[in-house]
């Protein structure tokens, strides 16, 4: 489950998960974008509730406020700089540590292929933490690749990575795959698998009276 943040109640509660985890590990705090769009991640089981964030922004190297180009130069890339109008920036991707390994990452998966179909973005260009990095090469494997060295800083390691959501996207069985990996999905199938027990109990019960 996850929100597009459009309401300011809805931005408190990005802010104050995204800060939350910029003090606890000491990570900088870049700049709420104007144009930049936020989702809120939500546990299903309270949709008020938020586990994660992530914020999309127009890819412009030339923005001061750019949360990537002033740290690794992908306009040096001839793939970025010559589809610069269809990349955009991932920043503020974090999940509540109460919630990893629990399948709720996948749930991004969600918020990528909602981005995607409404803007249309051929690369996602990042400096993304390591731990996150490795979940994104798992979940989506040669799709993202690692352009540059490790930025290893007080807080961790930064890896620059660029993202073709667009190869991704152009592969259906790919989208359905990822889309059922997230918790929400196995859900899904969980109650699916278990209304049909119980059909199949139903009738054996049935047949049994029946008999």
């Amino acid at each position: 489950m996850y929100e597009i943040v459009k309401t300011s109640r809805q931005q408190i509660q990005f802010q104050h998960s995204w800060e939350y985890f910029c003090e606890k590990y000491n990570w900088e705090n870049d700049p709420y974008a104007k144009d930049g769009i936020r989702y809120n991640l939500l546990l299903p089981e309270k949709k008020k509730k938020v586990i994660g964030t992530i914020e999309f922004i127009p890819y412009d190297p030339q923005n001061p406020d750019s949360t990537v180009e002033g740290r690794f130069p992908f306009s040096t890339f001839e793939d970025i700089r010559i589809n610069q109008k269809r990349v955009w920036e991932i920043d503020k991707l974090c999940l509540n540590k109460e919630f990893h390994r629990q399948g709720f990452f996948e749930d991004f998966m969600h918020v990528f292929y909602d981005h995607a179909t409404s803007h249309y973005p051929k690369y996602y260009v990042a400096l993304m933490e390591k731990k996150f990095y490795r979940m994104m090469r798992i979940s989506f494997g040669l799709g993202v690749d690692q352009r540059g060295e490790a930025m290893v800083g007080p807080s961790g390691a930064l890896i620059p990575i660029v993202f073709d959501i667009e190869k991704i996207m152009q592969d259906e069985e790919v989208v359905k795959k990822l889309l059922a990996m997230s918790s929400s999905g196995k859900k899904r199938e969980v109650n699916q698998s278990l209304s049909m027990k119980n059909l199949v109990s139903k009738i054996v019960h049935k047949m049994k009276l029946n008999i």
